[in-house]
């Protein structure tokens, strides 16, 4: 991830990529030669360099040159600004005597005139879009490469999980349209939204208090008075299985047999294999698709793992309970407070934190909080903040404590906060440079999604400064 570090009086903000790094010299930014000369001519103000795009300023117009200081964009826009870092930019020209943005790639090429009151970057899945507000209320939208999807004809356009298929806004209704132009599903409805199953796709749109289950060709499947909850099954012969919701109660459904649970139930909380997790008065069980019950109505507390392999009842008075994804129960001491993860679940025995483990081994100790546990170390936090135990004896295998701490990705390093910077270090827990200072904000959950993102095949992650100003930064492992 390329930010900031500090040597010795110089700050450097990049080392050396595409031939030259960008250096302070006193309070000024210049473009440093490997040679060590400096590349940019004097008058030139450097604002920016990441990879091989430089925004510069001169004589109160800025434009792009490469690393190597020749021009990619002449200095003729009133102010540039980074989008995604060493790809586009969003310039500043004026008409009819107002500011306005276009976009330019990070070889200077202009993608789009300036029309747009405002340009902002938005994500769907792990791809990003631009979309450009125009001051009739229309927006337009844009790839991550600056090219136009749609120009700027309706009051919005939404990208979602099926690149043929955008939602698009007119007078304040929804529908369906293609990149085509091509409307599938007319702009008659109140919310529009996908659902997949497998290879298949849906679309639920509502109107009032109607939901309806649509087809990409705008056939509908099923028509509810009342709102659905969560879909179940959808087969090769049309049958769709779902559950949702009926004068504020609870069932399943089926949009060929009607329902086949009766909404009776208050709530309904998460499906685990083949068992509902409901809510029945006050109390919390599971019921199957016939409505038989299988974990009794016993429990005022249910809570699901993030990555829902399991779910635990719990509720300070009786025993606990884990459900596994797999169908499997595992009783537990009754506790107030419970956490479910992937392979264990965390919870409270009067001040004492117990990890237990579903092979049947526990981790205890007073830990506020208990992090990963891999490879013999253990990631907790105690009284004096984050730390790395020994996972057998929990005994400090470094005097360092920070005000987060991830676990080691493969290739051994780790992610911690200290003094609101942003840190990675190695397995000697020595830090071995800065990721982001601060003036950074959630520099935790960026922690996290750095120590994630090889396993979750994510290559950037948008970063938020103090003054709410967003930017696409690379993760280069």
């Amino acid at each position: 991830l390329e930010t900031p570090y500090n040597r010795s009086d110089e700050s450097i903000l990049n080392t050396f990529q595409s031939g030259s790094a960008l250096v302070y010299d006193g309070e000024k930014l210049i473009l440093l030669g490997k040679d060590g000369k400096q590349i940019n001519e004097n008058g030139t103000e450097i604002v920016a360099k990441t990879d091989n795009v430089v925004v510069f300023k001169k004589k109160a117009a800025y434009g792009l040159l490469d690393a190597m200081g020749n021009e990619l964009a002449p200095n003729k826009y009133r102010r540039i600004q980074t989008v995604i870092a060493g790809e586009l930019y969003a310039y500043t020209a004026q008409k009819d005597g107002m500011d306005v943005l276009g976009l330019i790639d990070g070889k200077g090429k202009v993608k789009s005139e300036a029309l747009f009151d405002d340009l902002t970057i938005i994500n769907q899945g792990d791809k990003f879009y631009i979309k450009g507000f125009v001051s009739n209320g229309k927006q337009a939208l844009f790839d991550a490469s600056g090219n136009e999807i749609f120009s700027p004809v309706f009051q919005n356009v939404e990208p979602i999980d099926n690149e043929k298929y955008f939602v698009y806004t007119e007078n304040t209704r929804k529908g369906l349209i293609g990149r085509d132009y091509m409307k599938y599903i007319p702009a008659a409805y109140d919310n529009l939204n996908l659902v997949c199953f497998k290879k298949d796709t849906l679309f639920i749109a509502k109107n009032d208090n109607k939901t309806y289950i649509l087809t990409p060709d705008n056939k509908t499947l099923d028509v509810l008075e009342g709102n659905i909850k969560d879909f179940i099954s959808y087969n090769k012969n049309g049958e769709i299985v779902y559950i949702a919701d009926s004068m504020l109660n609870y069932g399943i459904r089926s949009n060929k047999r009607g329902w086949l649970v009766e909404p009776k139930y208050l709530d309904v909380f998460a499906q685990s294999k083949d068992i509902f997790i409901v809510r029945e008065k006050d109390k919390w069980g599971g019921i199957d698709i016939n409505g038989q019950v299988k974990i009794p109505f016993e429990y005022k507390k249910v809570r699901a793992s993030t990555s829902k392999t399991c779910i635990v009842f719990y509720d300070g008075k009786n025993k606990s309970l884990v459900l596994k994804d797999n169908g499997q129960q595992i009783d537990f001491p009754k506790t107030d407070n419970a956490l479910p993860k992937t392979d264990y679940v965390e919870y409270k025995v009067k001040n004492e934190k117990v990890r237990l483990y579903f092979d049947g081994s526990e981790v205890k100790d007073k830990f506020k909080t208990i992090g990963v546990n891999k490879n013999g170390i253990l990631v907790a936090k105690n009284k004096k903040g984050w730390s790395y135990f020994d996972s057998k004896t929990y005994d400090n295998l470094t005097d360092e404590y920070f005000d987060f701490a991830t676990g080691f990705t493969s290739d051994g390093a780790a992610y911690v906060v200290k003094d609101k910077k942003l840190l990675q270090i190695d397995r000697q827990f020595t830090i071995t440079r800065t990721i982001l200072d601060d003036n950074y904000k959630n520099l935790n959950d960026i922690a996290n999604i750095l120590l994630m993102s090889e396993q979750i095949k994510r290559n950037t992650v948008i970063v938020t400064d103090k003054n709410d100003k967003k930017t696409l930064l690379k993760i280069i492992r």
